[in-house]
């Protein structure tokens, strides 16, 4: 099984403010490393990385139209702002090995607020 010989993956982002934190605004370009460690040899096929960022919001908001009449409105927004797809490994359909107790490093793509490279 391959899954059992992933030590560890993750996703680390380089972070673009002075608190070392990974957020970002609108505009923004996001770009960071896939990590895998892995604990034996494994052949890759393909790795792919969906980025999709949104921001939903609701409220309400009650109001008084009279003496004796009160009624509330709901508000809702949701706002895409990036939805990219990319394939890390695979792309030419070419094989990769992972070595035992290697680490591989992707740089990903650098991505603006429409998804475009």
């Amino acid at each position: 099984m391959v899954l059992g010989k992933v030590k560890n993956f993750f996703v680390s982002y380089d972070c673009l403010n002075d608190s070392n934190v990974p957020v970002f605004a609108s505009g923004d370009f996001v770009s960071g490393r896939v990590i895998i460690e892995v604990t034996g040899e494994i052949r890759v096929k393909s790795l792919n990385i969906h980025a999709k960022g949104l921001a939903k919001v609701r409220w309400t908001e009650s109001r008084n139209a009279g003496s004796n009449t009160a009624y509330t409105q709901n508000f809702t927004e949701e706002v895409e702002y990036l939805n990219h797809r990319d394939v890390l490994i695979g792309h030419d359909r070419v094989h990769m090995w992972l070595p035992y107790g290697g680490v591989f490093k992707r740089k990903t793509p650098r991505l603006s607020q429409s998804g475009a490279d």
